[in-house]
């Protein structure tokens, strides 16, 4: 669900934060492959990480904002044409696949939905205002993309969030010795996830702090935040290895004490998305070949693809499921088939409406420039 940017330096993805995308991707996907048809792998501890795995969504918050930051920190958004194009290309990147997997959704789906609700999810989801709905989270595939409406809120924000910070300090890589050397951004960032997690202890009402844009900016503002202080983080290589396991390990467990089975999934997020910070700014410096390896870069590419068109692949493992086939090969099938068709999409749909559209934006912005000497 993150977008590939035309800046200059970024116009390779770091291949580390590539592959960690898709991490994040299939985690969620083994999740819905759990709560939809009820796949489990028989050892408990590992289950109810699995159970929990939508916590991983909060990783691509994090990772959002992090990659903003390394590609657009420096962007002039003092000019409204700089805002505007930004906008256009995240629109560009996002939009095609994610409207025509709806409209193959209903088509295939259309007779389980009230006519009045698939006008309301194909309106809500063209707009990208479904996120602010949890009531829509059973129709269509908006169970999942209300993402698209957090990402879109928080893309909206971000250049604003640069001119308020500045673009000098997303180049001073701040060297933290005192705690009042932390970024306001990250005070800011824990006094909202501090908030979310005291609600949702008190208040319980998960699927609507989980799906509003709103209590995602806490993700957000710790991407921006890591992404300033990261050096802080850029250890000798066995301490590497040491603080990467550590971290792993604490979210583990984390995922598994902090989440439940009754959909209160960010309960645990004042510690559950710095520590995502954390495991990302490893991952940007790591150098390792798990990483750094060409399939898991590919596999990231296509991350996007894959997590839109799950939601019409799961349906399938369902219907398999119910007819008696073992939960190890529905998932299993499901996972080679989503990613044959996830590689499809991006190379002939993804691919090509995202530079068909930019140079459209290219050509447009030219003939302004044109006209105006």
């Amino acid at each position: 669900m993150l977008v590939n940017t035309s800046n200059a330096k970024a116009n390779q993805m770091i291949s580390s934060l590539t592959a960690f995308r898709f991490i994040t991707a299939l985690f969620v996907f083994l999740f819905h492959c759990n709560i939809h048809f009820g796949w489990v792998i028989g050892i408990s501890i590992v289950d109810k990480f699995i159970r929990n795995g939508a916590v991983f969504m909060t990783g691509f918050f994090v990772l959002s904002g992090f990659l903003m930051a390394y590609n657009y920190g420096n962007q002039d958004f003092s000019k409204r044409e700089n805002i505007v194009d930004f906008y256009l290309k995240r629109v560009a990147r996002i939009y095609p696949v994610y409207i025509i997997s709806h409209i193959v959704y209903f088509l295939i789906f259309f007779h389980r939905f009230l006519f009045k609700d698939v006008i309301r999810s194909l309106f809500n989801n063209l707009v990208l205002v479904q996120g602010f709905f949890p009531t829509m989270f059973n129709i269509g595939i908006n169970g999942g993309s209300w993402s698209l409406t957090v990402e879109m809120f928080l893309y909206f924000l971000f250049p604003f969030i640069v001119l308020l910070l500045g673009n000098e300090i997303f180049k001073s890589n701040i060297q933290i010795k005192h705690l009042n050397q932390i970024p306001l951004i990250v005070t800011i960032a824990f006094v909202l996830g501090f908030v979310t997690s005291l609600n949702l202890l008190i208040h319980q009402d998960g699927d609507y702090i989980y799906a509003n844009p709103v209590f995602r900016i806490s993700d957000f503002l710790y991407g921006i935040g890591f992404y300033i202080i990261r050096q802080n983080f850029h250890l000798a290589k066995k301490l590497e290895y040491i603080l990467h396991f550590i971290i792993l390990i604490v979210l583990f467990f984390l995922t598994v004490l902090l989440g439940n089975s009754d959909s209160v999934y960010m309960k645990g997020q004042l510690f559950i998305a710095p520590i995502f910070a954390i495991w990302i700014v490893l991952v940007f410096y790591s150098k390792s070949w798990f990483y750094n390896n060409k399939v898991l870069a590919y596999l990231g590419e296509i991350s996007y693809s894959f997590y839109l068109w799950q939601f019409i692949v799961i349906e399938l493992g369902k219907k398999l499921v119910k007819h008696h086939f073992d939960g190890n090969l529905v998932m299993i099938s499901m996972l080679c088939l989503n990613i044959l068709v996830s590689a499809m999409s991006y190379h002939f749909l993804e691919k090509r409406c995202k530079n068909w559209i930019s140079n459209k934006i290219k050509r447009h912005s030219n003939s302004s420039f044109s006209n105006n000497l």
